[in-house]
């Protein structure tokens, strides 16, 4: 079938986001784009068209391609509107810039001609560089004039954001381009042209140094925070471990190694490890809080102990001028920037050499003996944790340990991933009692620290499973959820196959622990600390708003006894109807 040719503008623009692989775009709708939004309606090929999700809000729209992004690899596109649109969805590009995820943010703008400005609205929602509004949290940005110069600035975008670092990107389409005819001459680029560069893995002289190092290390350590955004490096990274034993401390914002593995000594606080004389450190983006972990440290974030600090990963290659986000300076022993896979591969060649070093007897029964060590301190570790949950469930009202237990009770046997684990405090129960170990299977926080990320980036991954048997699940902090509610609409319409379980505790947690701790500081009735931060007087019944948006919601649990009940029955609904379903548990 011939693809008729783009007769606007837009229509082009609908054609490269087919061209480079984008099959779904999300947006909450706005005038300043209209050209591209009645492109993609009224593609003369319905199949080249992208599919359309709408969102009742910006920072829902960016955070469902956040999430969609993350489970998948795969980019939605997301359209802003004009200013005022982006400044609704700002907070969640800069989640998505912290989390070191690459997004596609394009931008109604204009007409910047003013000359052909409606009266009033095209005035205020037109702005002079209004890429200003995100530019110091993304990665590039644009506001190009004229149609030679959007499509060069669309291939740039695209390219530079895939090229490590990742990160979102943002270009304004002028509204006035958007809707012209399309000029003779006006074209894409080929396809290839937005492949990203990439970067080697690390060189023979670093291999090599490396490898010295490891192989004098009494204690040497391994960090890992973001390598697992390539689902492909986790089996390759067990195996390094396993060849030189190495102690494994997964920071975790994503699954970077399974956390039943006995070389994984995360969260144990173990004292096998505070003596580390070697430390790789790999994607790890707070190297300071990493390294304090485990490590007595100077005020320069260096270890007492003169421990030797190398790390690899793309942290250099990409630092904002305005948020601090790259955290504290660390003058590490050597730092390197070259390609996770690759890197990781080549350090696992020399370690699995039969020839090498580490195959001499001398090395092995030291590394076996260190291994052993360190799978005792995890065994203990996650025995006791358990203890915690079971101890946990017999209080009166639902602790969050004895609800996350219950929670994988029910979804043990399923194909799950947790989209969203909502909270620092639930998700170091998950990372805790769950199993984490297939890759993919846990999709990390939400990168800025704030809120309004979970229930939208929760859609996003939920609809890049669609068509397959994978239960995805959002274990949703209310407080977080009352930022973007209307994120119910778009679940419910596109009936993403989500089981939405609301951790609702009534309270903004970490606020009324700070109020606790200042009010105790200064000798004053921390039983007030709940002024203010609290849902008490008027709590939020989540099971009815669910309904009226027209999503199944089962009544609320209230009983440890009746979390793992809920949630099965919960499991299966969704898997009869392949529709979205939420649980609220009312938690201490």
């Amino acid at each position: 079938m011939t693809t008729p040719a783009p007769t606007y503008f837009s229509d082009l623009v609908v054609e490269f986001l087919h061209q480079q692989d984008i099959d779904t775009v999300v947006f909450n709708p706005g005038a300043s784009f209209r050209g591209v939004h009645d492109s993609l309606v009224h593609a003369d090929n319905a199949a080249l068209a992208p599919e359309i999700v709408m969102a009742c809000h910006e920072e829902i729209a960016v955070a469902i391609a956040h999430g969609y992004h993350k489970a998948s690899g795969r980019h939605m596109g997301v359209f802003v509107h004009a200013n005022v649109g982006l400044l609704h969805a700002s907070m969640a590009v800069f989640n998505a810039w912290c989390d070191r995820v690459p997004l596609f943010v394009l931008g109604g703008n204009g007409p910047v001609d003013a000359g052909k400005r409606r009266p009033w609205i095209d005035w205020i929602h037109t702005s002079q560089n209004i890429e200003s509004v995100v530019k110091d949290y993304v990665k590039w940005c644009d506001q190009p004039i004229g149609q030679r110069a959007t499509v060069e600035s669309l291939t740039r975008a695209f390219k530079l954001m895939n090229t490590p670092m990742h990160a979102p990107v943002f270009v304004a389409l002028d509204f006035d381009t958007q809707e012209q005819e399309l000029e003779e001459g006006v074209r894409l680029y080929p396809a290839t042209a937005t492949a990203p560069t990439l970067l080697p893995p690390l060189d023979p002289e670093t291999v090599d140094d490396l490898a010295r190092r490891l192989l004098a290390a009494r204690t040497p350590v391994l960090v890992v925070d973001f390598s697992g955004r390539d689902p492909e490096t986790v089996a390759p990274l067990v195996a390094l471990a396993e060849a030189l034993g190495l102690a494994v401390v997964d920071r975790g914002n994503r699954l970077n190694f399974p956390s039943t593995h006995p070389l994984n000594v995360s969260h144990t606080g173990t004292d096998a490890i505070a003596g580390a004389d070697l430390v790789i450190a790999l994607e790890v983006q707070d190297l300071v809080g990493a390294l304090g972990s485990f490590l007595a440290l100077t005020d320069q974030g260096l270890p007492e102990n003169g421990a030797d600090i190398v790390t690899i990963g793309f942290n250099d290659l990409l630092t904002s001028k305005w948020a601090a986000d790259y955290q504290q300076l660390v003058p590490v022993t050597r730092s390197v920037a070259a390609d996770t896979r690759a890197s990781v591969e080549a350090l696992r060649a020399v370690a699995e050499d039969p020839r090498g070093p580490f195959a001499a007897p001398a090395f092995t029964e030291r590394r076996d003996r260190r291994a052993a060590v360190l799978a005792d301190v995890h065994s203990r570790s996650r025995a006791a944790w358990a203890r915690e949950a079971e101890e946990a469930k017999r209080r009166e009202h639902i602790h969050v340990a004895g609800a996350v237990d219950e929670i994988h009770r029910a979804v043990r046997d399923e194909d799950w991933i947790l989209t969203n684990t909502g909270s620092l405090t639930v998700d170091g129960w998950v990372k805790k009692l769950w199993p984490l170990e297939r890759p993919g299977s846990y999709l990390g926080l939400n990168g800025g620290g704030g809120l309004g990320y979970g229930l939208g980036a929760s859609i996003g991954a939920a609809l890049a499973h669609r068509d397959d048997d994978t239960l995805c699940i959002d274990l949703q902090s209310d407080g977080d959820f009352l930022y973007t509610p209307s994120a119910l609409w778009t679940l419910a319409a596109q009936q993403a196959p989500l089981l939405v379980v609301v951790m609702n505790n009534r309270l903004y947690l970490n606020s009324t622990q700070h109020a606790q701790r200042i009010a105790g500081n200064r000798d004053r009735d921390i039983d007030r600390a709940h002024i203010a931060t609290s849902f008490y007087d008027h709590p939020v019944d989540f099971v009815t708003m669910a309904r009226s948006y027209g999503i199944h919601a089962l009544p609320r649990v209230e009983k440890i006894g009746d979390v793992a009940p809920t949630v099965g029955e919960a499991v299966r609904h969704l898997k009869t109807h392949r529709a979205p379903v939420l649980v609220e548990i009312l938690m201490d």
